[in-house]
């Protein structure tokens, strides 16, 4: 019987929702380190790291067995190829974003796709939006647009337009993940013929899936890699990828219309923490920004049902 089929604890999902948003804050450090690689090479290098990690996981869960991962793929297998190709593009338009806007104003655009799933929520009347947390996904964008001096206009043009396609195929990665975990719950009485935890596998699976996609444009590059290039993959494959896919996933299996997503908002906190320390931009509206995030997060932790 699949090990985790029963929903977790509520505030275990948004404390994993926040750890997950930490630690993905700081893959634009690894970017920045393994900035002599083109970019489709670097997240080659995030999807060979990452799965390699993410493979351990599996095994010591007992989840890399093939009952499970057979069972898996053949219920969701449309979905799964499609969430393997947009989070690939997901990865891809944000790594752009970042090299050209730096990590904070790349962050913001990437988190427009909060915006975008609760758009495809209630298009699609997937999942019922309450009034509060579409008021909260407004707080928290205008305070990520304040911290990060979004209205100077520096970065903009290609940088823009590739962070803002990152937003849009995030929102859709988020979207199409949820209608996964919402068969699977509508479902839930033929899932017994497995062990396996599903929130590891299905961030396995695009990670994995990213391999293929960008590997015949980066293999050339693999040869190259430094022993110092070879720590930063291990670093950037586990905390901003292995570990912060799985704890997403967990968060996002029990969002119920944003309540949860809307905590990885932490993530452009942190890419705004790493612009200042590494980048050694500052301003008060970094700061001014952050409290209106929090307040965003206070609210649907408090009020959100």
């Amino acid at each position: 019987m699949e090990n985790n089929k029963k929903d977790v604890n509520p505030n275990v999902s948004k404390i994993c929702m926040v750890c997950s948003a930490m630690c993905m804050g700081c893959v634009g450090l690894f970017v920045t380190f393994l900035s002599k690689y083109p970019i489709y090479t670097i997240v080659l290098l995030r999807g060979i790291f990452g799965t390699i990690f993410l493979t351990i996981f599996m095994l010591k869960s007992r989840s890399f067995n093939r009952d499970f991962i057979k069972e898996s793929i053949k219920m969701h297998w449309k979905a799964l190829i499609i969430v393997g190709f947009i989070n690939a593009l997901v990865i891809y338009f944000y790594f752009i974003s970042i090299t050209i806007c730096g990590y904070a104003i790349a962050a913001f655009l990437l988190y427009t796709g909060g915006i975008f799933v609760i758009l495809f929520l209630i298009i699609s009347k997937e999942e019922k939006v309450s009034k509060i947390n579409i008021i909260s996904f407004i707080l928290a964008v205008i305070g990520v647009a304040i911290s990060m001096g979004f209205w100077s206009g520096a970065g903009f043009s290609y940088g823009a337009f590739f962070g803002l396609l990152s937003g849009l195929t995030l929102g859709l990665l988020i979207f199409l993940k949820k209608k996964i975990y919402n068969k699977r719950k509508k479902y839930d009485i033929n899932l017994k013929k497995s062990e396996g935890n599903f929130d590891l596998f299905l961030a396995w699976w695009p990670t994995f899936f990213m391999i293929f996609v960008f590997l015949p444009f980066g293999a050339n590059d693999l040869t190259k890699l430094t022993f110092s290039d070879l720590i930063f993959c291990l670093i950037l494959g586990f905390f901003p990828t292995a570990l912060a896919f799985f704890l997403y996933n967990v968060g996002v299996k029990n969002d119920k219309g944003g309540n949860i997503i809307i905590l990885s908002y932490f993530e452009p906190i942190m890419a705004t923490i790493n612009t200042v320390l590494f980048l050694k931009m500052y301003t008060i509206y970094t700061i001014l920004g952050g409290v209106l995030i929090l307040i965003a997060n206070v609210i649907v932790l408090k009020y959100s049902k």
